[in-house]
């Protein structure tokens, strides 16, 4: 008789991520990103300030100082509403799908969001 050694077979299990909260403000970004027109970048966010008759900005909360200032010179001089993000703009960059940073992005149509309920969502 022939021993027969029985194997120990481990199964392999795949645990499941936790699904993370997400909040009205990010929501709110994504829908805007997904359905609305929106440019992203510093350097052509500030010249479409200038020039260009966008409807809002949204900033990141660690852009340096003079871009800040910057930003809020020529949207008050524009009428433009401004937005700052609570977040870094690592989080805004993937917040977009962009694999990099994201300080700025300019609002030219709002598509299915609605920037009042996030200019309130943003001022809290």
């Amino acid at each position: 008789m022939e021993e027969k050694e029985e194997k120990k077979v481990k199964k392999l299990v795949r645990k499941r991520k936790k699904k993370t909260k997400v909040s009205p403000v990010e929501k709110e970004i994504r829908l805007l990103i997904e359905t609305g027109k929106v440019l992203i970048g510093s350097r052509k966010g500030l010249r479409e300030l200038l020039v260009g008759n966008p409807k809002a900005v949204i900033y990141a909360s660690n852009i340096p100082e003079e871009l800040i200032n910057d930003i809020e010179y020529y949207a008050d001089e524009g009428n433009i509403t401004r937005l700052k993000f609570p977040g870094t703009s690592l989080e805004l960059g993937k917040l977009c799908g962009k694999p990099f940073p994201v300080s700025l992005i300019t609002v030219y149509d709002e598509g299915e969001s609605n920037l009042s309920k996030l200019k309130k969502l943003t001022s809290k």
